[in-house]
């Protein structure tokens, strides 16, 4: 029986690891084929700023969903929920969107109305919500712009509130009113009169106290006179050094009132302020183009009977028309190595063995509608490529070629590659096709199968790996 070469061993190895990666895929991820199980619902919000799909949906902060998708409806944002089969929405239900703790992400929170509250569900609407249905009660998050309009509504009512004590007081019942209250003030002023009466009649006893406390104190100052004199030239010196400070202050803000110095400048002239709006600007353009940047990253393994290849991919994605594509690739062939050895005269043999090494790809794409055309470093060697795209980027047909001036006997002309792919879902793609169609010796058909993760998917699974305490 034949034994597997090292290169049908490392490509069944790349293949059973990718079947390996794929399921921890669908099992971080949730992810399935067919039919999906549970129920859907709808609900609309004026407003759900920090809610993105994959979040989860919860009742009673116990997770019974994931939000399925979030669109824009008459204005309003429309979300689409799928709930666990098993769980039951009573009609009447609110739907709210809250966050988990103080900087947490956002869910949708469903409150089941309690003891018929004014206002909910109708006293005969007992039953559940079915598939499809559109949760009516609704309740938005609070954002900072109707907290600062709140702010400013109870600012308007304090000034209401002073102008009518104002209005109170400037009249002659609120000049009676302070009449009573001084009044009271001299009633108060009378009754402490008495009360130092009845201590210069009583008091001695206090009196003589006191005199006792007095002399203590002199006696403490006299045993301490000299670490007073000290602690007073200390203040003395501290208030030198708060007026040198002063005055300090007091020069550095007529030098900026002059327009004298940077901030001086900064006050005085417009053209500072201008350029510094300049830059402001330019700063906020740039954070918004990383923004809009999307980033992909990609693995698949292709099977070529009986040799195989891997390749890691990232796209760097500024727009949508214009991208950079980087790629490691182990190649089988990557290394030829020609050996020729005389055993006898007239008589030789030829030695031919392959390495396999990481190549590596950089290119440049740019796509008018469905067709992109790539340039740049294809494999270690200068190559050009063209993509088109099919039934909204699901199907994509690939043609590569490169390695123009290759000098390895049966494999002179250049290496051209031609792809199918066609994605299964957002995350698993299937590609296959034929290999270095120039050279007969070295033309192979091939199979493969890949993993794809865009920003959404990238961050949902860093979110879902457990943080070690």
């Amino acid at each position: 029986m034949n034994k597997l070469s090292a290169e049908a061993k490392v490509g069944l190895l790349v293949i059973v690891g990718s079947i390996l990666l794929l399921y921890m895929t669908f099992a971080v991820g949730k992810y399935q084929f067919g039919e999906k199980e549970g129920y859907t619902l709808q609900a609309a919000f004026d407003s759900v700023a920090g809610l993105d799909t994959k979040s989860s949906v919860r009742m009673a902060g116990v997770k019974i969903g994931l939000v399925e998708k979030v669109e824009l409806e008459d204005n309003r944002a429309k979300v689409t929920v799928r709930i666990q089969p098993e769980v039951k929405i009573p009609r009447g239900t609110e739907a709210m969107i809250k966050t988990m703790g103080l900087l947490g992400e956002k869910y949708v929170e469903f409150v089941p109305i309690k003891n018929g509250k004014p206002g909910q569900a109708s006293p005969d609407s007992t039953s559940d919500y079915q598939d499809g249905e559109r949760v009516q009660a609704t309740v938005s998050p609070s954002d900072v712009d109707k907290l600062i309009n709140q702010l400013s509504s109870i600012s308007d009512d304090i000034k209401q509130v002073t102008a009518s004590l104002s209005q109170v007081f400037g009249t002659e019942r609120g000049a009676r009113s302070m009449e009573d209250m001084l009044n009271d003030l001299r009633q108060t002023t009378a009754n402490i009169k008495d009360f130092s009466t009845t201590l210069q009649s009583d008091g001695s006893e206090m009196v003589m106290r006191l005199n006792e406390l007095v002399a203590s104190l002199n006696g403490v100052v006299g045993e301490n006179r000299d670490n007073i004199k000290v602690t007073m030239e200390n203040i003395k010196e501290a208030s030198k050094s708060a007026e040198l400070a002063l005055a300090s202050l007091d020069n550095a803000a007529r030098k900026i009132d002059r327009g004298e110095g940077t901030i001086g400048k900064l006050v005085n002239e417009e053209g500072m302020y201008n350029n510094i709006d300049s830059a402001a600007k330019g700063i906020s353009d740039y954070t918004s183009r990383i923004e809009r940047m999307k980033t992909i990253v990609a693995f698949r393994s292709e099977y070529m009977f009986p040799d195989a290849k891997s390749y890691v991919t990232l796209e760097i994605k500024p727009r949508m028309d214009q991208y950079y594509i980087l790629e490691i690739t182990s190649d089988p062939f990557s290394n030829y190595n020609r050996t020729t050895t005389t055993t006898t005269p007239g008589s030789t043999i030829v030695t031919e063995t392959y390495e396999d090494k990481f190549k590596f790809s950089l290119e440049f794409a740019k796509r008018w509608g469905n067709l992109a055309l790539r340039l740049g470093l294809i494999e270690s060697t200068g190559g050009v490529g063209a993509d088109y795209f099919a039934f909204n980027d699901r199907i994509k047909f690939s043609i590569d070629s490169w390695n123009f001036s290759s000098r390895e006997p049966g494999n002179e002309k250049a290496h051209v590659k031609a792809t199918a792919g066609v994605g299964l879902g957002k995350t698993v793609f299937v590609n296959a096709g034929y290999d270095n169609a120039l050279n007969s010796r070295r033309a192979s058909a091939f199979v493969g199968l890949g993993l794809r993760f865009d920003d959404e998917d990238l961050k949902y699974l860093m979110g879902s790996v457990p943080i070690p305490k």
